[in-house]
């Protein structure tokens, strides 16, 4: 029997974890989950323009600063 594709949106809307490190609202995820179960960006740290710092440092190469 074949299966048809799922027709449920995308996982979790991408966030920039660089502006999301520190976030009290998100915990520093960059989402929040709402009522209803869905993903959404965290309207206290993920508005406006895109990090410098998530353009320089990608997730994969970023050092951990101390």
């Amino acid at each position: 029997m074949a299966h048809g594709a799922d027709h449920t949106p995308s996982t979790a809307p991408r966030a920039d974890l660089a502006r999301a490190a520190g976030c009290e609202a998100c915990r520093g995820w960059g989402t929040v989950v709402t009522d209803d179960g869905r993903h959404e960006l965290c309207t206290a740290c993920q508005t406006g323009a895109s990090s410098a710092a998530s353009a320089t440092n990608p997730p994969g190469l970023r050092t951990r600063e101390q």
